[in-house]
């Protein structure tokens, strides 16, 4: 019901205006922006529903609604489904369960035939407004290329206008506008600015955005019924800048330096253009596309979305590869492993606290083969600290939490070492930065010194070494430093920050996090809290690497400060009168996993002469044989990875991969995630899960009203269901939904990365992200009854969404006997797997891995030895 309310509500608003209002710029502005990509810069990549457009459909109407909009892809192409099917991957089983239950009305036995009919047009993109609509028929009927015209000049105004550094030159005055900075440059530069110079578009520019933008659209559309739908597709033509240029509208902190942009200026420069360059073209001996085209046959915003066209046999071969990859879970976690094999609980030599990304997946499965005495635990990878942090050379501050949470704290670092006011004038060659300010000195730098640099390029592309450049990344920290986290005054800074926290503060984060993880007992004498973050070279995707639950940063700042924080006599003494006592022998010691190297750096380590933290020699050890084997698995999907069985040489590999200029693949990132489980370690510590699955720790007896499911739920369904989707998305069609490949990608103004010097800006993944990824849509595993469930699920809000119309996909594993039921927005089914295969069994990681290069079934680990 709710989704029809919704459908309505947007079919009233796609292009049918009220009579009595008319045209209402800002209105129409506001809806059409709700199909803009919502990528920001650079810096702040953030993973996110590609199509949150439409998430108020269900799945897969949303995707057919999608498809006519953009012009995309919904699904893989059916050869591919069938060619899974013959490789086994898609079973019998999963082929008959999608059928009865997305068949419809029609005959299974002919439905299952048709699906095996060869079709090689089915999953081509259908008509869209991007590729079809009103603004089209320019080219297709008038062959006048609007967009060859006007692109090229638009893109390089916007790229300079919003430089955020690489130009030595700012195009526009301080506080100047996008409008007033385009009208600046017609009306007073000595060269003609082309092709504003023509006369009407010279007199336009001195009206304001508004205006100018209804003055266009009577001359260029000519009925007010489609202005909406083509400023629409104005916008689509290049969703990169266009949904650059709203971010930052409605975001202007998201640049560092702030400029004044909106869509309005956008669209009333681009129609100024468009105009200009239509008069130039014809003359001015032109009608405009109502007068000379019958509209009626052009694909119309209200249709498209009033009416879904969802192909039957590819939705049913989705739906059936989705089910075989998640019965492969859902079967092995219904199999209680045998008491034999179960191990007894005993108190942990140590606790490792770990990010619940995917890569992390399976380092803690190699820890607790390598030495069972070692218990892992998974969590958001901001620990629940957020802040905004500025480290010591940072020249801003940025967010350490999810974006969905506004910090109010600001932590600093500052070094332990007194630092030099200046740089010596012998400083090495690497830490140089020229800015020429003449053309002569300019040549003369890129004819010497630019030499020298381009034979040391070269050396480094076909003799990469192991270290990386002499620069300071976002991916790295100084272990040696100190944060300031304790508040001494409740002043704030200028712009409202609070300087560090309070005990009682601390208290509440550290607590907070201990209870949802369900670490509220049984301490080891040392527990690790490991960040993950990522270092490669030339990669402007690098924050897509990063932590996530940290904003797209690496989230060692936040280890760090929980690690202060849970040590320090105060907190612990706070927490104790709140119940949750903290051994005097437990330490805990913060690190960070760089996950394309596999290597690990420990912070805030006793100074020499001091003594040892107990357990921490063992744990190193422990750890520097995972990280080994970690670094063989991933290098199984490397194609230059090496294929023999010695760890050491595939780290020496991934360290390479990670130092080398010319690789387009430094790591794969989340490629191929597919899980994300809620529970007990109990529940996954004996399954093989092939680096696919989140993992977020949580003890289902101690809540018993649902509150610590729901701040959990709050975090992992934008978070990995944003990855999860963004990864899909792009994987269904690179060249729409995502950035295409790297090889061609050119940094613009610090903001994007674009084909060449004069494209739209690519949004979602490049290619070399997600070529080896499996398309399906999460499935989230939460160990608890369904009756607490549902408690949850009614306060999560607007995120509830994700699950009722099956974004994502959430089953319940009861706590005490396993058993399985699905949720659907009709309410709990329960699951059936009797004739699912059996889960195959090995005795450890190693063997499983062995040969493989694709991806690899769950497996039971029947025995846990190093």
């Amino acid at each position: 019901m709710a989704y029809l309310e919704h459908r309505q509500t947007s079919l009233n608003k796609a292009g049918n205006y009220a009579k009595d209002k008319g045209f209402c710029l800002d209105e129409v502005i506001n809806r059409i922006a709700h199909w803009l990509p919502t990528q920001g810069p650079l810096k702040d990549f953030i993973h996110h529903n590609t199509l949150h457009a439409v998430q108020h459909y269900p799945f897969h109407e949303g995707i057919a609604v999608a498809a006519k909009i953009f012009g995309a892809r919904s699904y893989l192409a059916l050869e591919d489904y069938q060619e899974l099917y013959r490789q086994g991957r898609i079973g019998n089983n999963a082929l008959d369960w999608a059928i009865a239950k997305f068949g419809s009305d029609q005959n299974p036995a002919q439905l299952r035939l048709d699906l095996f009919e060869a079709d090689d047009r089915c999953h081509y993109p259908p008509l869209s407004l991007a590729n079809h609509g009103l603004r089209s028929s320019w080219l297709t009927q008038l062959e006048i290329d609007l967009n060859a015209m006007v692109h090229p000049i638009l893109f390089r105004l916007l790229a300079n206008f919003l430089d955020q550094g690489i130009s030595r030159w700012s195009l526009p005055k301080d506080g100047e506008s996008f409008w007033n900075c385009v009208a600046r440059l017609t009306q007073n530069s000595l060269v003609p600015l082309y092709p504003f110079n023509e006369p009407a578009a010279r007199q336009l520019l001195n009206n304001t955005p508004d205006q100018v933008i209804l003055s266009c659209l009577d001359k260029i559309v000519g009925q007010e019924r489609y202005y909406e739908q083509y400023l629409l597709e104005i916008l689509l033509a290049h969703p990169g800048w266009s949904g650059m240029v709203r971010m930052i509208e409605l975001n202007p902190e998201s640049l560092l330096t702030k400029r004044d942009i909106s869509l309005q200026q956008l669209l009333a420069v681009e129609l100024v253009c468009e105009l200009a360059c239509l008069n130039q073209k014809k003359a001015r001996h032109w009608q405009n596309l109502s007068s000379v085209l019958s509209l009626d046959k052009i694909p119309l915003l209200a249709d498209i979305v009033a009416d879904p066209d969802v192909p039957v046999r590819l939705k049913i071969w989705h739906e059936a590869m989705e089910w075989a990859l998640h019965a492969e879970l859902l079967k092995a976690l219904q199999t209680k492993p045998e008491a034999s094999v179960t191990q007894e609980k005993t108190q942990p030599a140590v606790q490792a606290l770990f990010c619940i990304d995917d890569r992390e997946c399976s380092l803690r499965r190699y820890l607790e083969e390598i030495s069972p005495a070692v218990e892992t635990f998974g969590a958001a990878g901001f620990f629940g600290i957020d802040f905004l942090y500025q480290g010591i050379d940072d020249a801003y501050p940025v967010a350490q939490c999810p974006v969905a949470i506004t910090p109010k704290h600001l932590i600093k670092e500052s070094s332990l070492h007194q630092q030099p006011k200046n740089k010596s004038k012998s400083a090495p060659m690497p830490d140089l930065h020229f800015t020429p300010h003449s053309l002569l000195r300019g040549w003369l730098y890129t004819q010497t010194l630019g030499l020298g640099y381009a034979v040391r390029m070269a050396w480094s592309v076909f003799n990469p070494g192991s270290r990386l450049p002499n620069i300071r990344s976002l991916s790295e920290l100084d272990s040696h430093s100190h944060l300031h986290l304790l508040r001494e005054s409740d002043q704030t800074d200028e712009q409202g920050h609070l300087l560090g926290f309070t005990f009682s503060e601390m208290a509440d984060r550290v607590g907070g996090l201990l209870r949802n993880i369900g670490l509220t007992q049984h301490y080891s004498p040392l527990v690790m809290v490991v960040a993950h973050g990522s270092s490669s070279v030339n990669n402007p995707h690098f924050a897509a690497y990063d932590c996530g639950a940290c904003a797209g940063k690496p989230g060692a700042p936040n280890a760090r400060a929980f690690a202060w924080m849970a040590n320090h006599p105060s907190v612990r003494s706070i927490l104790s009168e709140r119940g949750l006592s903290i051994p005097d022998s437990t330490r805990f010691i913060a690190a960070m996993h760089n996950t394309s190297r596999d290597e690990i750096t420990y912070f805030d380590l006793p100074d020499k002469g001091k003594p040892s933290v107990p357990g921490l020699h063992a744990f190193q050890q422990i750890m520097s044989k995972a990280l080994q084997r970690n670094a063989r698995e991933r290098c199984r999907w490397f194609e230059l990875g090496p294929k023999t069985p010695d760890n050491q040489i595939a780290h020496e590999h991934v360290i390479a991969r990670a130092s080398s200029i010319f690789e387009p693949r430094p790591e794969l990132n989340h490629s191929n995630n597919l899980y994300c489980i809620v529970g007990r370690r109990s529940l996954t510590r004996d399954l093989f899960l092939d680096r696919r699955a989140f993992l977020h720790s949580y003890d289902p007896d101690t809540d018993a009203q649902g509150d610590v499911l729901v701040k959990i739920m709050s975090a992992i369904i934008p978070v990995c269901g944003g990855i999860n989707l963004e990864y899909l998305f792009s994987r269904i069609d690179n060249s729409v939904y995502g950035a295409g490949t790297k090889l061609p990608h050119n940094v613009i103004g610090l903001l994007g990365v674009a084909n060449g010097v004069e494209g739209d800006l690519r949004t979602g993944l490049p290619s070399q992200m997600i070529e080896v990824h499996e398309p399906a849509r999460l499935l989230i595993v939460v160990e608890q009854s369904c009756e607490v469930i549902d408690q949850t699920l009614a306060n999560l809000g607007e995120l509830k969404e994700w699950l009722d119309n099956e974004w994502v996909r959430l089953v319940a594993c009861h706590p005490v006997n396993r058993t399985l039921f699905r949720y659907s927005a009709e309410g709990w089914e329960a699951i059936d797997l009797e004739s699912q295969k059996d889960v195959p069994e090995a005795v450890h990681s190693e063997p499983i891995i062995a040969g493989k290069t694709a991806t690899i079934p769950v497996h039971r680990l029947i025995r846990r030895h190093a």
